[in-house]
């Protein structure tokens, strides 16, 4: 029973990542960057790698901050705002990455 357990985990952790890796931030001109780019604002942030650990990271320096979702066709998009860091963000998973940006 412990090795499917420990088979299980080492599987999971693998995955876990690859969701993790999923989330980019998309640039004014839909340019996308990884999210560790944010390491400039927050040197302290760590293996954040997603929109819902950012708020959180963000909320527990006692930062005011908003989400919400934005409409996209394909893939998910969320807008999120810190405000005492000027900060505007667009978090898009990869699919809307990997499509040029139109003009």
């Amino acid at each position: 029973m412990l090795r499917r357990l420990a088979s299980f985990l080492l599987l999971a952790l693998p995955l876990q990542a690859a969701a993790a890796q999923g989330w980019f931030l998309m640039a004014r001109h839909g340019e996308c960057s990884p999210v560790s780019v944010l390491a400039r604002t927050f040197p302290d942030i760590g293996g954040i790698a997603d929109p819902d650990a950012f708020i959180k990271f963000v909320r527990a320096k006692g930062l005011a901050v908003t989400s919400k979702p934005f409409p996209v066709q394909a893939g998910s998009a969320i807008e999120v705002l810190v405000p005492e860091k000027s900060l505007s963000l667009v978090f898009v998973t990869a699919e809307l990455c990997a499509k040029p940006a139109g003009r």
